[in-house]
């Protein structure tokens, strides 16, 4: 029997569930305008003279071989190490290679509240602003916004996406540029390989897919159930072309990264998975690397995590694929 009762409480289910899809829409509405910002939004530092440079642009002509980009958050400790192999590992290929090879490294302070941004500018003095430059976000922004804020001032022809823990070998970045050098679409005619070759958009994608059954010894079996749903939703997403989408090792070509980057969305966990979803989209082709990796104590990752990633997945297909609310510009029109 309708009461007033049933009546009210109708109306009020009713209620929040339309407050509730109101708030999505206004959530991704409100994310696709925050991921277009431009790359002047985020003024470089020098040490040495206390100015803030405005920044070059992604969109500019490269002027670098490469572009390392570090996102770090409360990163004081472990950011050293990793500074001192990639300095190390870039002046070796340098002093092989010759002046022709240039580099940069990008640290991206992504809001740090211990002294990660000292650490940073030390460095910054000791090797010269034209060879270390750092961003320093105001507050946490998320991994995939300090990458992405790096990505957006980089001066290289290639761009390496590196994380702060150093758990991936950095000689392995030569797999990486093997890889890109030799990318073309499988089943593509000598045609089209040839102009895929010389078009400069590609993206190879470092993998710890070969330590997978190590990996499952190691893990808990809850946490292991919550990978493997994790899984699932990325399957959803991108299906199963590529078996490791958050090893933190990707390199990128300028034309690629100019792509992904101005259409990249997602700040936090999951942006990975909407670079891969973004370069399928937008034909850039994609290569899976074996990489070296070890595991190094510090990991950010919590229960909460895993949560937070699965609502950005859900997120992503939401925007793209089932709202339609987010759209893809394509080089032309980034």
């Amino acid at each position: 029997m309708w009461t007033a009762a049933s009546a009210v409480t109708t109306l009020t289910l009713a209620s929040t569930a339309a407050f509730i899809v109101w708030r999505v829409i206004q959530w991704f509405i409100e994310t696709d305008a925050d991921s277009h910002f431009p790359a002047s939004q985020h003024f470089l530092e020098d040490p040495s003279s206390f100015d803030k440079v405005p920044p070059p642009s992604i969109f500019s002509e490269a002027t670098k071989s490469l572009s390392v980009i570090i996102p770090a958050y409360n990163e004081e400790h472990r950011l050293p190490v990793t500074l001192e192999d990639l300095i190390g590992y870039l002046r070796h290929r340098r002093d092989k290679q010759g002046a022709n090879f240039t580099y940069e490294i990008i640290i991206v302070d992504d809001g740090s509240v211990d002294n990660t941004s000292g650490v940073a500018f030390d460095y910054v003095r000791k090797h010269s602003f034209e060879t270390v430059r750092v961003i320093r976000l105001a507050r946490n922004m998320g991994k995939g916004r300090a990458v992405k804020a790096g990505m957006m001032i980089a001066r290289g022809e290639h761009l390496l996406m590196a994380d702060a823990d150093d758990a991936t070998n950095i000689s392995d970045l030569a797999k990486l540029e093997d890889a890109l050098k030799q990318l073309t679409t499988p089943g593509a005619s000598p045609t089209t390989r040839m102009l895929q070759q010389k078009s400069g958009l590609g993206m190879a994608v470092g993998s710890r897919a070969h330590m997978q059954e190590q990996a499952v010894n190691r893990r808990s079996w809850h946490r292991n159930m919550l990978m493997r749903g994790f899984h699932l939703l990325v399957m959803m997403v991108i299906g199963d072309s590529v078996k490791d989408t958050q090893c933190g090792f990707k390199l990128f070509t300028r034309r690629a990264a100019r792509s992904l980057y101005k259409n990249q969305r997602i700040k936090r966990w999951c942006f990975d998975v909407e670079l891969i979803y973004l370069a399928q989209e937008l034909h850039i082709p994609i290569a899976e690397v074996p990489v070296q990796w070890r595991e190094v104590p510090g990991s950010k990752i919590r229960l909460t995590s895993m949560i937070s990633m699965a609502v950005e997945l859900l997120a992503v297909l939401l925007g793209y694929k089932v709202f339609g609310r987010w759209t893809i510009k394509s080089e032309a029109e980034v």
